[in-house]
């Protein structure tokens, strides 16, 4: 029997080689399939990132575009309206500065005589006055002769 103990006891020895370099093996196997994995999964992070990278720029380009969309037009009317207002500003400072001109031209020719009354006389429809004696020789127009052509017309 001491040949069998000694086969049980060789077997066991060789079982245990084997278990262990079983386990070995598979310990070694595993850390390269966890290598493998971790390694996967780190670049599998990279490109997540990248990904929400990039799209993260896309919609800052994106919000960018619709803020310049309602902005510019905003910005080129409000310009426009202030051009024009101050345009029109323009307009109405000339056209008063006229009027005001143009009373002190009245007053100044109401102070000199220069309530005249014109209007047109004679078929040719030529600029005549309107004057205050038309017992005179002169040809004169209206229903009393009151207006005549003026010299040099």
């Amino acid at each position: 029997m001491s040949e069998i103990s000694k086969l049980a006891t060789a077997f066991e020895e060789r079982s245990k080689e084997r278990a262990e370099s079983t386990e070995k093996a598979v310990v070694s196997a595993f850390e390269k399939h966890e290598s493998a994995l971790l390694s996967a999964l780190s670049e599998s992070e990279q490109r997540t990132k990248n990904a929400i990278r990039a799209q993260s720029q896309n919609l800052e380009r994106i919000a960018l575009r619709s803020w310049m969309a309602v902005a510019i037009p905003v910005i080129v009317t409000l310009l426009l309206s202030a051009g024009a207002i101050w345009a029109l500003g323009w307009h109405i400072k000339n056209q008063v500065d006229t009027i005001i001109q143009q009373n002190a031209t009245i007053s100044r020719l109401s102070e000199q005589g220069g309530d005249i009354n014109l209007t047109t006389c004679g078929d040719n429809r030529r600029l005549c006055a309107e004057i205050d004696d038309p017992s005179r020789d002169a040809k004169g127009y209206g229903e009393n002769g009151q207006y005549r052509i003026l010299k040099g017309y």
